[in-house]
């Protein structure tokens, strides 16, 4: 009886746990991004002034993946942010892979420049999101007009592509 029961309790823990296994045909949504092209060679002034003109513009300088809307690969599909979070009217994340390590790009739009965060981000060049919580304040760098704002964080923690990085960001419509 002990071993009917064991060998039962066996099956039933081996069915859990592959039930709790990722399934083959789940796809990340981390993208590979290659080395960056120059702001010599794209200007921002041939994108809409739109953050998806923001967003395409860091695409193509190659800081992040392009939208689906101009790939057309769903796969490529950035993470829609809570934007009015932060008084912004629209954000997206993208998760990037660079030689193996994790870059996350936020670009937000905003309308509203009296709003806490925004104010606290030109002042400062941080927002802080919480303080109750570890990392709950962010660097920002905003563009050249002053309507998007950009949260650029790598694993690595690779200072001269974050530099080139918000270089590029300010000098959209500067």
């Amino acid at each position: 009886m002990k071993k009917i029961l064991c060998f039962t309790l066996i099956i039933v823990m081996a069915l859990s746990l592959g039930a709790c296994m990722p399934q083959s045909g789940n796809v990340t949504k981390t993208q590979k991004v290659t080395d960056p092209a120059t702001t010599d060679e794209i200007a921002a002034v041939n994108y809409s002034d739109s953050i998806r003109g923001v967003c395409e513009y860091m695409a193509d300088l190659g800081y992040v993946y392009a939208l689906p809307e101009s790939t057309g690969d769903e796969m490529k599909d950035p993470h829609i942010m809570d934007a009015e979070l932060i008084g912004a009217d629209e954000g997206y994340k993208f998760t990037c892979d660079y030689e193996g390590s994790n870059i996350n790009v936020e670009i937000y739009s905003f309308s509203n420049t009296d709003g806490a965060y925004y104010k606290q981000g030109r002042e400062e060049g941080k927002v802080t999101i919480s303080k109750d919580i570890e990392n709950g304040t962010f660097e920002v760098t905003f563009s050249g007009n002053g309507k998007y704002m950009m949260v650029y964080d790598d694993s690595a923690d690779r200072a001269e592509r974050k530099a080139a990085a918000v270089k590029a960001f300010e000098a959209f419509y500067a």
